[in-house]
C-alpha cells in the first residue's frame, strides 16, 4: 500500500502552492434575478478499470447520454479497484488515483462490482451507484433542475512553464442552509492503452489501442475538497472565491486535460452544480 501511494505521488499528485478563499457580501444579479433559468448540469461518475470486460459498453452508455445533452452532463472516468491494476506486458496504464480509490471505497463501487456510476452524488438508501442501464433515466430525471449555485470556472495555463492557475466563483441563487464544499478535479482525455471488452459492437474481446476518455487524473484541493460555507449555510448573492496555482504533471498532454470543478452538500455530497473547463482552446 505504501509503495502504491508512492507511485501515485509520482504519478498523479499535483504540486499544490496556494489556495485562497474570500467571501462576498451579499447581492443581487442585475434586474433583480437570481437564476432562476440557469439548470443545474450533471456529473456522471464512471468507475471503470481496463481489465474489466463491461467497462467498455458502459462508457458507450455515458458517451450516448452526453452526446444528447450536450455540456449540460460531464462525465469523469474513474479507474479503480483490482480491474484498474496496471501488469505488464498488457496493461502497460496506471490510471488509479489516490482520491478515486478513496471514493471507491467509500461508495462500495468494487464491492459491487464495476461498471457502476454515480450521478450527482445523489443516493438512494444511501446507496450511491447506479448499473448503466439506469443511468440515462437518472439523468433525465435532474437535467433540467433549477440551479441553485452558479459556478464561474475560469483557467490560465502556461505553455512554457506548464504552470496552471484555476479560478472557482461559486454564487448563491438562493439562501440555502447546511455546510458546502467545493471540489477541483483534473481530467485528461484521450489516454491510449489496452482493454478487455466483451461487446463485439466496439471491438475485439482485447482491443490493443482503446481509448480511455475523460480519465481523473487527480484532485487539486483534497480527496474531498474544501470548506465553502459553515453549517449557517449561505444567503442568495453570496459569492465564495477559490484560486489554485499549481504546476501541470509533464507527462499528461496540455491539450487533453480539463479542469472540473464542483458544489456539493457536505451532509450528503449531493452535487448542486459542475463546470468543466479545457486549460487550451
Amino acid at each position: 500500500m505504501r509503495r502504491f501511494l508512492q507511485l501515485s505521488v509520482v504519478l498523479f499528485a499535483l504540486s499544490w502552492i496556494s489556495s485562497c478563499d474570500k467571501i462576498e457580501p451579499p447581492y443581487i444579479q442585475s434586474g433583480g434575478g437570481t437564476g432562476d433559468n440557469l439548470t443545474r448540469k450533471v456529473l456522471l461518475e464512471d468507475y471503470t478499470g481496463q481489465r474489466c470486460v463491461n467497462c467498455p459498453a458502459a462508457a458507450k452508455v455515458a458517451h450516448d447520454i452526453q452526446e444528447l445533452y450536450g455540456p449540460k452532463v460531464v462525465l469523469m472516468g474513474i479507474h479503480t479497484g483490482f480491474f484498474a491494476l496496471p501488469g505488464p506486458p498488457v496493461f502497460m496504464l496506471d490510471l488509479r488515483t489516490e482520491a478515486g480509490e478513496a471514493w471507491d471505497n467509500h461508495f462500495g463501487i468494487s464491492t459491487a462490482g464495476h461498471p457502476k456510476g454515480i450521478i450527482n452524488r445523489t443516493s438512494k438508501g444511501g446507496v450511491y451507484f447506479l448499473s448503466p442501464g439506469e443511468w440515462s433515466t437518472a439523468t433525465a430525471a435532474i437535467i433540467d433542475d433549477k440551479a441553485d449555485i452558479k459556478i464561474n470556472l475560469l483557467t490560465d495555463y502556461d505553455e512554457n512553464s506548464r504552470q496552471l492557475n484555476i479560478s472557482v466563483s461559486s454564487t448563491f441563487l438562493r439562501t440555502l442552509g447546511g455546510a458546502y464544499t467545493v471540489q477541483v478535479c483534473l481530467v485528461e482525455d484521450s489516454l491510449v492503452g489496452t482493454q478487455f471488452n466483451n461487446d463485439a459492437t466496439i471491438g475485439p474481446a482485447v482491443i490493443e489501442n482503446y481509448v480511455h476518455r475523460h480519465v481523473l487524473r487527480g484532485t487539486v484541493n483534497g480527496i474531498w475538497g474544501e470548506s465553502l460555507t459553515d453549517e449557517s449555510g449561505a444567503v442568495v448573492g453570496t459569492i465564495v472565491d477559490k484560486t489554485y496555482e499549481m504546476n501541470l504533471n509533464a507527462d499528461w498532454k496540455a491539450q487533453h486535460v480539463s479542469v472540473v470543478a464542483w458544489v456539493q452538500r457536505a451532509s450528503n455530497l449531493e452535487l448542486l452544480q459542475v463546470e468543466e473547463v479545457h486549460i487550451l482552446p
